[in-house]
C-alpha cells in the first residue's frame, strides 16, 4: 500500500480550502500571517474554491512568494510594484493561474513591495469597491507589520489571520475566523441489565398497538367501502343547501398574491459603473489578464483653484465621509436608491492620472469616531462591502440659509438640472445645500466649470453642519 505525505503548504491550501465559504458575501479581503508562506497557500485554497461560482484576484504584497510564484503562467515580469509606482496596466500583470479556471494571480513585480507607497496605496480603495460591483474577488497576501498594513486592511474591509503567531489586527475591521470545533458529544451512559429489560418490555408492549391497529384499520376500511356504496343514495336524500355546503368549490388559493421577499442587498452591478482598477471585464476564456484597460483621456489644463470662501471654518468642518465607490461616467456613479436615501450622498468628479472619475462618498461627520460609526452601520446593512474613511472637508455650496421644509423641493429642482445635492443643517437651525465632496479645493475645479456652464456661481466652502 502506497501512503502520500501531505507538505506543509499543501496542508494550508487545504485549510484555505475548508475556510472558503468564510468569504461568501465578501469582495475584498487581506490574507495575513507571520508565516508568509503559509498565508499564501491559504489564499490559493480560498481562490480555487470561490474561483468556481466567481472571478477571483489574488494579489502577492509578500514579495516574490513562493507558492504564488510556482503558480504563474507566462514570464513577464512585471508585477504589483511596477502598476502602482510607474503605472504599468493592470491588465498586463495580472496572469491566468495554472491549471484552474476563473482565478488570476497578480505577482509582486520588478522591486519591493513592502513599502507603505504600495501597502498605503489609496488605489486599494477603488479596487475593492470595484470588485464589490460586480461580484468578484479580490484576495490580497500582505505581511503583518509593514508599513501600511492597518491602511490596506481599512481599504480592503476585512482581515482573514493564518497561523498559530497573533499579531495586532488594525481597529475597526472585521477580523474572518473559523467557528469553533462542535462541542464533543458526552458519552452514552453504561447499560444496565434493569434498562435492556425495560426496553425489551417496550418492543413487546409496541408489537402488540401495531396488532391492534392493523385490525381497526381493516375495520374502517369495510365502513368506507359500504358507505361508499350508499353515497348516491345519501346524497340524493340531503336538503339542497346542506348539498351545495358539502359539494361548493373551496377559494382557488393559486389567486392570491404573496409579495416576494428581499434575499438580497447587495448592489445591482452595472456594465459601465466598474473603475478602471476592477480587474474583472475579461470573459472567461481570457489569457492575458481579467481587466480592460480605460483608454487615458487627454490631460485636462490645470486651472487655478477656487479660494475658499470660509476659511475661518476649518476648525469646524464636517471633515469625514464613507468611500462608497468610484465610476467612469456619471450615470454608473449615480447610487441605488437604497444609497440615494442615505444622508449627505456626494458625487464628486475627480481627476486620476488624467483620466476623469466620478466618486461617490456617503455622510458627512465632524468626527473621525462618527465616521467609523456610519462606516459599520452601511457594512451592517450590507449596502457596502468594504468601504473606508476620507477626508473630504471642501464642497461647493449652493444655498445657504434654507428653511428645513424647504430642502426636499431644492434638492429636486436641483436633480433636475443634473447636480446631485444634499443638505446640513447648521447651529443656527437653518440648512446649507452643497454638491460634491473634495479633498483639496484644486479636486473641485472641474465641477466648478460644469456649474458656470448652466449658469450657477460656484462657492467653494469647508463644508459644516450636520446630516439630517
Amino acid at each position: 500500500m502506497t501512503s502520500f505525505a501531505v507538505t506543509a503548504s499543501e496542508a494550508w491550501e487545504n485549510d484555505g480550502m475548508r475556510l472558503s465559504p468564510l468569504l461568501d458575501g465578501i469582495f475584498a479581503v487581506v490574507v495575513a500571517g507571520t508565516d508568509a508562506a503559509a498565508a499564501a497557500s491559504v489564499a490559493i485554497g480560498l481562490a480555487r474554491v470561490q474561483g468556481e461560482t466567481r472571478r477571483v484576484a489574488v494579489a502577492d504584497l509578500v514579495g516574490e512568494s513562493g507558492p504564488l510564484e510556482a503558480l504563474l503562467t507566462g514570464d513577464d515580469p512585471h508585477g504589483i510594484a511596477d502598476s502602482f509606482l510607474y503605472g504599468v496596466s493592470l491588465n498586463k500583470i495580472a496572469r491566468p493561474m495554472r491549471d484552474v479556471r476563473n482565478v488570476f494571480l497578480m505577482p509582486s513585480g520588478t522591486e519591493s513591495v513592502a513599502h507603505e507607497a504600495v501597502y498605503a496605496n489609496d488605489r486599494w480603495r477603488r479596487l475593492a469597491a470595484g470588485f464589490q460591483q460586480v461580484g468578484a474577488l479580490l484576495v490580497v497576501v500582505a505581511v503583518p507589520g509593514t508599513p501600511g498594513f492597518a491602511e490596506l486592511c481599512t481599504y480592503l474591509g476585512a482581515l482573514l489571520p493564518v497561523g498559530d503567531t497573533a499579531f495586532p489586527a488594525p481597529l475597526g475591521v472585521p477580523i474572518l475566523a473559523p467557528p469553533p470545533p462542535p462541542a464533543a458529544s458526552p458519552p452514552p451512559p453504561p447499560q444496565r441489565e434493569s434498562a435492556a429489560r425495560a426496553r425489551a418490555a417496550a418492543a413487546d408492549n409496541a408489537e402488540s398497538r401495531n396488532r391492534k391497529l392493523i385490525v381497526l384499520l381493516l375495520a374502517l376500511g369495510g365502513v368506507a367501502v359500504a358507505l361508499g356504496a350508499l353515497l348516491p343514495q345519501i346524497r340524493d336524500r340531503l336538503p339542497a343547501p346542506i348539498l351545495a355546503l358539502i359539494t361548493g368549490r373551496s377559494r382557488d388559493t393559486t389567486s392570491i398574491v404573496v409579495p416576494a421577499s428581499i434575499d438580497s442587498v447587495q448592489l445591482k452591478a452595472r456594465h459601465d459603473s466598474i473603475t478602471a482598477d476592477s480587474l474583472v471585464h475579461a470573459t472567461p476564456d481570457s489569457t492575458r489578464g481579467i481587466g480592460a484597460d480605460s483608454a487615458r483621456a487627454a490631460a485636462l489644463p490645470i486651472a487655478p483653484p477656487l479660494a475658499v470662501a470660509n476659511p475661518a471654518d476649518s476648525a469646524i468642518a464636517s471633515h469625514y465621509a464613507v468611500y462608497f465607490a468610484t465610476a467612469n461616467t456619471l450615470a454608473a456613479a449615480l447610487p441605488d436608491a437604497r444609497v440615494r436615501a442615505l444622508q449627505a450622498v456626494a458625487v464628486s468628479p475627480v481627476s486620476d492620472s488624467g483620466e476623469q472619475w466620478f466618486r461617490v462618498t456617503v455622510g458627512a461627520l465632524s468626527t473621525r469616531a462618527g465616521a467609523d460609526a456610519l462606516l459599520s452601520r452601511l457594512r451592517a446593512d450590507r449596502l457596502v462591502g468594504a468601504g473606508s474613511i476620507l477626508s473630504v472637508p471642501f464642497a461647493i455650496r449652493l444655498d445657504s440659509g434654507l428653511v428645513i421644509s424647504t430642502v426636499r423641493a431644492r434638492t429636486v429642482a436641483y436633480t433636475k438640472r443634473g447636480i446631485t445635492a444634499y443638505a446640513l443643517q447648521q447651529a443656527n437651525g437653518s440648512a446649507t445645500m452643497y454638491t460634491g465632496a473634495f479633498e483639496t479645493p484644486q479636486q473641485a475645479t472641474t465641477l466648478a466649470d460644469s456649474l458656470k456652464v448652466i449658469g450657477i456661481t460656484p462657492v467653494l466652502v469647508y463644508r459644516t453642519g450636520r446630516a439630517f
